[in-house]
């Protein structure tokens, strides 16, 4: 084949030659050109003088076809650069507007405070609920519905708070064996910053999300109609199941009524209903601290890695008589 290819290469040459023409290659194609005939130089009759060599090396040079001339850039290349360009300049423009625009804005930007915050609406939160001392800075219970629904989920985590407050440290101090979570914590309680939750049971999490699940089912249709309760004569209390097994409410009324002033002119019935208001504030109260310090017991031992009873021996490793010792 390749001898073939030369033998019809060596035939178009030689015949383009004797018809006057070239085979000039151009954009991966073959173009037949026509090639120009000079007239024949004359021959000259005695050797050629210098000036004469330079006559007889131009001629050929003049003979020969000028360099075809490279092709103009293309136009739609053209158009595609103009088009980025202006691209480009609107896009700087379009920056330089925003900036100006954030710069004029940015000094005028209201400053908000404190001070300037709405503040409680005294006609809701007007302290008819336990422990309702009207402090609602951005106005989140705009509504008694509101109100109502804040305060039972405030109940809820309270409770579940003064447990978790509870049971935090006792796990830390009550001895536990080679084969306790606790090993896995360096004696640090089991939560969500320390580990160790994948170690429980999932018996004991299927048991408390059951507990949960009926719990809620069982007081959803109270607490939707106590929501809504607002003008009807009976009255709805947050976090009110009728749960209260050993009586501690009026345990506790009764062993408070002791110390009301004799020279009281409410009756017996009201000094009681009274009283018993009071425990659900100090529930109230007792669960908003807890909250707050079980939130300080998984940040001090997040950040201190040890457990909270060995940061705070005063606290949980001091017999209690030695702790009156030393603060009195």
């Amino acid at each position: 084949m390749q001898t073939l290819a030369m033998l019809t290469a060596t035939l178009i040459g030689t015949v383009s030659c004797y018809q006057g023409l070239r085979v000039t290659p151009q954009s991966m194609r073959i173009v037949m050109q026509q090639a120009a005939v000079d007239a024949p130089a004359a021959v000259p009759e005695a050797p050629a003088t210098p000036a004469k060599k330079a006559e007889v090396t131009k001629a050929p040079a003049a003979a020969r076809d000028p360099e075809p001339e490279g092709p103009p850039l293309d136009a739609a290349l053209c158009e595609i650069i103009a088009s980025k360009k202006r691209v480009i300049d609107a896009h700087n423009a379009d920056v330089d507007a925003s900036l100006a625009y954030l710069s004029a804005l940015l000094p005028k930007k209201e400053v908000r405070k404190w001070k300037d915050a709405p503040g409680a609406n005294t006609e809701i939160c007007n302290g008819e609920l336990p422990g309702d001392a009207g402090w609602d800075p951005l106005r989140l219970a705009d509504t008694k519905t509101h109100l109502l629904v804040y305060r039972e989920a405030e109940v809820k985590h309270g409770r579940l708070a003064m447990l978790a407050a509870a049971g935090w440290p006792l796990s830390e101090l009550l001895p536990h064996g080679k084969d306790s979570i606790l090993q896995e914590t360096a004696g640090r309680a089991p939560s969500v910053l320390n580990g160790g939750l994948g170690s429980v049971s999932p018996f004991f999490w299927l048991a408390l999300l059951l507990s949960a699940a009926a719990l809620e089912t069982g007081t959803l249709e109270n607490q939707v109609t106590g929501w809504q309760s607002s003008g009807k004569p009976w009255k709805y209390t947050p976090g009110d199941y009728a749960f209260d097994p050993l009586n501690l409410q009026d345990k506790i009324a009764a062993s408070w009524i002791g110390a009301i002033d004799p020279m009281d002119e409410r009756d017996e019935f009201q000094k009681m209903a009274d009283l018993k208001l009071n425990v659900l504030k100090a529930e109230v109260w007792h669960g908003r601290f807890a909250m707050l310090a079980i939130t300080g017991f998984a940040a001090q031992e997040a950040l201190w890695q040890t457990p909270v009873v060995d940061q705070s021996p005063l606290f949980f490793g001091t017999p209690f008589w030695h702790l009156l010792q030393e603060l009195l």
